[in-house]
């Protein structure tokens, strides 16, 4: 069995790319695994592969040469079943002024996939957020599978805060096997900083593929790359349908978690939702809003929120993609985690695990869905253990809820304490007796935040 993942990658002068994963198939499953990484050129061409060997590690950090841009393709083998074709890994991106994370967003097809014909190779993507100005641009990446892809129309249309879209054809030549491709909207269209008018839009591609996974990476960077922020794109959910749930609680959650230092929570639910109209509930407001709707929440500090979500026609789609947004009191470009919603329907989760850097100072931090799981009790167990790029050697340290933080906010470095020899990234995972938790990890660069959930 095969699992993979692709990530666009580049080195310069001011950005450093590292990708980053740990041997999670052996601690969470069991399962031994071979693991290949391949190093591309944008227009597909191979460069080199490496196999990764955890016999004196259960981390890999790696990246690209110096003075180079293309992608990063890993590939997990394994006589088992791996259970998930995603490859859990990671994406960092440092500039001189931040660093950002991305989990795992495109990945190229097994064989078996493409002879069976389960494949999505058609992409309806949204959920991608625009920041133009006159020294801010945003991009999205996406990359072929292993097959060439004939030259196509595309479709790119971008919406802006009130609402009116605007689309343009674009023609994209042929696509060569395994070759990453960067749109940029200001690219086409001319007005595109007036049209958004200082506010954060929304972008949306039609395209194709042949032979890999839609999703795509997106971006907003200062022109000089001196800042960079990333998450990934998801499905249009008016043009690609969805589960629904018709029967019992009709109710779906969003949780945010605490967050340190001087930066503002917000919270967007993406615009292409499941056709309907909805209502997003807080402590402060209850509101309206619509498929085609960039609907915000925006608030006045780091705290952690609720949100609940429920559709006017009773029908609750399973899927309402949202956002948490960080922005910062000094004009950095705001963090963007792209997460969902928790509904009656979703199971318990038991064990999750996350990437931490100590020189970025991170913290860890957990939202409990109380109104799903009934709330986590104070006699808890929680196990953090600590993986590393030096050592097999896996640290672990075991405390119930009662001696963790009240607001569920934790530094890396209280629960390890000499986690700077675990390397420049390294991982840690937790257990927990209650299954109602998500977890995040953070990092921090000077002004600039980001934040990701575990896997």
């Amino acid at each position: 069995m095969r699992s993979s993942a692709f990530f666009w990658v580049k080195n310069s002068k001011q950005l450093k790319t590292t990708i980053s994963f740990c041997n999670y198939w052996k601690f969470k499953n069991a399962t031994d695994v071979s693991v290949v990484l391949n190093l591309r050129k944008v227009d597909g061409e191979l460069v080199g592969r490496k196999l990764v060997d955890f016999s004196d590690k259960t981390v890999c950090n790696f990246s690209p040469p110096d003075d180079f841009e293309g992608s990063v393709e890993v590939e997990a083998f394994s006589a088992k079943n791996m259970r998930i074709p995603y490859a859990a890994v990671m994406g960092i991106y440092e500039s001189p002024n931040s660093v950002a994370m991305v989990h795992s967003y495109a990945r190229a097809y097994s064989q078996h996939e493409i002879e069976d014909k389960r494949t999505l190779s058609v992409g309806e993507e949204s959920c991608w957020t625009l920041r133009e100005s006159a020294d801010v641009s945003s991009f999205a990446v996406f990359h072929n599978g292993c097959m060439g892809q004939d030259a196509q129309t595309a479709t790119l249309a971008v919406r802006n805060g009130g609402g009116a879209e605007m689309r343009v054809d674009i023609a994209l030549p042929a696509l060569q096997a395994f070759e990453t491709r960067i749109i940029e909207p200001r690219a086409h269209f001319d007005n595109l900083i007036e049209w958004l008018d200082g506010m954060p839009g929304n972008a949306r591609l039609s395209f194709r593929l042949n032979g890999g996974f839609t999703r795509m990476l997106c971006g907003v960077r200062k022109l000089d790359d001196s800042e960079l922020q990333v998450t990934h794109s998801n499905f249009d959910y008016s043009a690609h349908d969805t589960d629904k749930i018709t029967e019992g609680v009709l109710r779906a959650y969003m949780r945010t978690p605490h967050v340190h230092g001087s930066f503002k929570q917000e919270i967007v639910v993406y615009p292409d939702t499941s056709k309907g109209e909805y209502v997003s509930r807080n402590q402060q407001e209850e509101r309206s809003f619509s498929t085609g709707d960039i609907h915000k929440l925006k608030f006045t500090s780091g705290e952690g929120q609720l949100v609940a979500f429920s559709r006017k026609d009773n029908i609750l789609p399973t899927r309402i993609v949202t956002a948490l947004r960080l922005n910062a009191d000094k004009g950095s470009i705001p963090a963007e985690c792209s997460l969902g919603v928790v509904h009656h329907h979703r199971p318990k989760k038991h064990f999750s695990w996350m990437v931490v850097a100590e020189q970025f100072g991170s913290t860890l931090s957990w939202v409990d869905f109380e109104e799903v799981y009934g709330g986590c009790p104070a006699d808890a167990e929680f196990v953090f253990k600590l993986y590393s790029e030096n050592t097999t050697e896996v640290r672990t340290t075991s405390l119930q809820r009662s001696q963790l933080p009240a607001n569920a906010m934790i530094g890396v470095q209280a629960l390890f304490a000499d986690i700077a020899d675990a390397g420049r990234y390294c991982y840690v995972s937790v257990w927990c007796s209650y299954g109602g938790l998500m977890f995040f990890s953070t990092m921090q660069k000077k002004d600039a935040i980001s934040i990701e959930h575990s896997f």
